[in-house]
């Protein structure tokens, strides 16, 4: 047994299809039966190939590999026809040309098959077909005997049957659903009901090979050389064609894809694929260099698997009907332009009115008191910067006039001239509440004179400078004293140390009496 590697002959080179296809080449070829491969059927649910010879063997092949699963299935005396697999994926059964049906069990590890030891015993001539019901637990028969019967898998009885068709049974298949049984032979189309045992459908026509479509609505059969599609119901003919150009020998086999979308057919040495929905033919004919005799679909309709009378068992790729065609250049359309947009740019973020920087401008002069730029609609970083500054937390839209700030000449604090900040009257308002006034306390002392040299100004719009001119200085200058600073309007920060501080006060009243000199 071995593998070989398909190479293009000149026999069968790849041809271009008057729809712009190529016909498909072979995939894999696999050697090792040594006689004429009458049937091929996939196990359900993995990647194992079952094929039935004339040598009288049946034989498991992993399609990963293209290599043979364990040694040869031995147990028919007569050259192996049909196999079947199950749907479960659990089971094989094989009929041989005496009329012997026997059936495989797949191992749990999915390598290899182990015989039942069950006789099912029934049929006396060639077994054309078998085929299991959707349910895995029956399976039919269809033999040269003219009968068709019906077995259980588990005990080997016969169930329904056996039924005479009055000639040779060439084919049976199970309707989707399990309640339907049909036949091709070689004068009718027989359709039972498996519950009741009744015929419900009988059709004149000889049929070679016979099933049902997916839905189950549909029969279709081959005879010759041709193909008829036909109610499942009424039997009416839906559509009727050639699929083959010369009337010689029979129909070899027919399937249908899972997806029920085509149909392939063999007739000597070439296989055809047809449209279901038009009806017409699928790409070039696939060749073979002798008469093919099985074929089998794959679970998703994406290649066959042919048995041919040169001994060897070949994969195919399924050609695209023009419909999937179309359907799959849309799809790479719709993908090539999709990439070649480009990509959105991500959309800016939304953001209020008014934002940080708004209205800053680099060029203004350094200090936070340069008032040249300020307008009055100014957001952003200036009015942040104002904001955090300012003894008012009032919004700008709001907020009270800007007032210059006057310049104090503090002599009590180590003779170092300081600048501070006016406060408002509601700072005013709350120092007064906050202590009572000393009017009467210091009542000499308001009325006393300051000494010469210093001078304190407070309120107004413009700073004050100390006003100095020595000794002979005019001892008659009045200046308010630093007690009455409370009573005020506009009290200054040197009011408030003076007020919060009595040392400072009772110092300047002891440096009255000795004026000092510049």
């Amino acid at each position: 047994m071995a593998i070989t590697t398909h190479k293009a002959s000149p026999k069968a080179p790849a041809q271009s299809t008057r729809k712009g296809q190529l016909v498909p080449r072979v995939k894999m070829t696999l050697k090792g039966h040594e006689e004429r491969v009458n049937d091929v059927a996939f196990i359900h649910g993995t990647r194992l190939l079952v094929t039935g010879s004339d040598d009288k063997s049946l034989r498991v092949w992993n399609l990963d590999t293209g290599k043979q699963v364990g040694e040869p299935l031995l147990g028919h005396d007569a050259e192996v026809d049909r196999i079947a697999a199950s749907p479960d994926g659990r089971w094989i059964a094989s009929g041989a040309d005496n009329g012997s049906i026997l059936v495989w069990e797949v191992a749990t590890n999915e390598t290899e098959l182990k015989r039942v030891p069950i006789s099912f015993k029934g049929h006396e001539n060639t077994v054309w077909d078998v085929v299991f019901a959707p349910d895995s637990k029956t399976f039919a028969s269809a033999s040269w005997d003219e009968t068709v019967c019906v077995w259980k898998r588990e005990t080997g009885e016969i169930v329904f049957g056996p039924l005479k068709v009055g000639s040779s049974a060439n084919s049976v298949a199970y309707s989707p659903d399990g309640t339907k049984l049909v036949a091709g032979t070689l004068k009718h189309i027989i359709v039972w009901n498996l519950k009741t045992g009744k015929e419900l459908l009988k059709i004149e026509q000889r049929a070679w090979q016979v099933a049902f479509t997916p839905d189950g609505l549909r029969l279709v059969s081959g005879n010759r050389k041709d193909i008829r599609i036909s109610d499942a119901t009424t039997g009416n003919i839906i559509k009727q064609f050639d699929a083959h150009s010369t009337d010689g020998e029979p129909f070899h086999a027919l399937a249908i894809a899972p997806n029920g979308t085509k149909l392939v057919t063999l007739y000597d040495k070439t296989t055809r694929f047809f449209d279901l929905t038009t009806f017409e033919q699928i790409g070039e004919p696939l060749e073979h260099p002798d008469e093919v005799w099985g074929v089998a679909f794959s679970e998703d309709s994406q290649f066959i698997v042919t048995g041919c009378a040169d001994k060897l068992v070949r994969t195919w790729t399924v050609p695209l009907s023009d419909s999937e065609l179309q359907q799959s250049t849309e799809k790479i359309l719709k993908k090539t332009i999709i990439r070649q947009q480009p990509h959105p740019r991500r959309p800016p973020i939304q953001t209020s009115t008014s934002r940080f920087f708004d209205g800053f401008d680099p060029h203004s002069p350094p200090g936070r008191n340069n008032h040249a730029t300020t307008t009055s609609n100014t957001d952003g970083f200036k009015n942040a910067m104002n904001r955090l500054f300012s003894r008012s937390s009032a919004p700008d839209d709001h907020a009270p006039p800007r007032r210059s700030i006057p310049l104090v000449d503090v002599f009590a604090t180590r003779g170092k001239h300081r600048t501070a900040n006016r406060h408002t009257a509601e700072r005013d308002k709350k120092l007064q509440q906050q202590r009572p006034p000393r009017q009467q306390a210091h009542a000499t002392a308001s009325s006393s004179v300051p000494p010469a040299g210093t001078s304190n100004v407070v309120g107004g719009a413009t700073p004050a400078t100390l006003q100095t001119e020595g000794a002979n200085a005019s001892a008659t200058t009045t200046h308010p004293s630093p007690l009455d600073v409370e009573h005020v309007s506009d009290t200054t920060c040197f009011a408030v140390l003076t007020s919060c501080f009595p040392r400072l006060s009772r110092a300047r009243q002891t440096n009255t009496a000795a004026p000092r000199t510049r």
